[in-house]
């Protein structure tokens, strides 16, 4: 869901599907099944955008990510540990989670 969302908000500024496949480091086959709504859980995605605080980090990722500089590495980490927060998805553990 974290990459659909992602992947839909750089689309939407105008990137191609092989800027965004290059930004965010996975095939821009798999930016298309994105696109194409072939991969992500809808339910989820709508619980996720309409959250206020989840959004703006959304959305302060996407700045970072459009302007990155070669090999700079954006970590989402933040935003997976927010959004299983958010859909009380607290039956898996993250070592990354403060």
């Amino acid at each position: 869901m974290i990459k659909l969302i992602i992947v839909e908000r750089l689309y939407a500024q105008g990137l191609s599907q092989l800027q965004i496949a290059t930004l965010m480091g996975i095939s821009s086959a798999e930016v298309n099944y994105y696109l194409k709504g072939k991969r992500g859980n809808e339910d989820a995605k709508k619980k996720l955008e309409a959250d206020e605080e989840f959004m703006d980090l959304v959305n302060s990722v996407v700045r970072r990510l459009v302007n990155s500089t070669d090999g700079e590495v954006i970590n989402i980490c933040p935003l997976c540990s927010l959004a299983r927060k958010k859909l009380n998805k607290n039956d898996y553990s993250c070592p990354y989670d403060i």
